[in-house]
């Protein structure tokens, strides 16, 4: 009878640690999908953010707009509906998920800031399993760029909410540094699953329009 109750709370002890080894939730991570060529008459910048819904083939199912700035915010959407994704996993198991897009297009004007063209309008609140950004930073415009460039930069967020690694993953050169050191730069409110904070991946899109040397006219 000893035998039999210490074999199964071995038995139990095995279940639980092979359920405890189990990998934690892994967000969805960009595969494949371009961008849009910003439009030459735009007089402003703005800022856009998509809470991107991927299902468990990869495969963008909707884009919901959280902040928009015309005409920016379909010119996006638009494209980021034709991305695919590596599906994100939940204990083991190819999942649905949620993304962050966030899109900055800097002003094109270099020596006066500028303060035409419509303004972000916050249209939806962000769902918890998003990190949501905090501080947005404008990186500066290259000064050898004499086009536009629209530069993704994959951005590892940690349970604080600080950016851990910002990488490239759809280059636009001269601008690629100016995006990347801008996206270390970033804080956000941490992305939370099942109510605890969790590591994810946001999706930074920086847009650098052709420059002019004034506020437009």
């Amino acid at each position: 009878m000893g035998r039999v109750v210490i074999g199964s709370a071995i038995a139990l002890a095995l279940g639980l640690g092979a359920e405890a080894v189990q990998p934690a939730f892994e967000p969805a991570v960009y595969r494949a999908g371009g961008v849009p060529l910003l439009p030459t008459m735009a007089v402003g910048g703005g800022e856009v953010l998509f809470d991107v819904a991927v299902n468990a083939r990869g495969n963008v199912d909707q884009v919901t707009p959280l902040r928009l700035t015309p005409p920016f915010s379909e010119l996006f959407a638009d494209a980021v509906r034709g991305w695919t994704f590596r599906p994100a996993k939940d204990l083991g198991l190819p999942a649905p998920a949620h993304v962050l897009v966030a899109v900055l297009v800097r002003p094109p004007a270099l020596t006066i800031p500028s303060t035409l063209g419509e303004q972000p309008r916050d249209v939806a609140p962000a769902r918890p399993e998003l990190p949501f950004p905090l501080s947005l930073v404008v990186p500066p415009h290259p000064p050898n760029a004499h086009r536009s460039g629209v530069v993704l930069v994959e951005a590892r967020i940690d349970v604080r909410g600080h950016v851990t690694a910002a990488q490239v993953v759809r280059p636009a050169p001269p601008f690629n540094s100016a995006a990347s050191d801008a996206a270390w730069q970033w804080t956000f409110t941490p992305a939370r699953l099942r109510g605890t904070p969790i590591p994810s991946v946001a999706y930074l899109a920086f847009g650098f329009p052709e420059p002019v040397t004034g506020g437009g006219s």
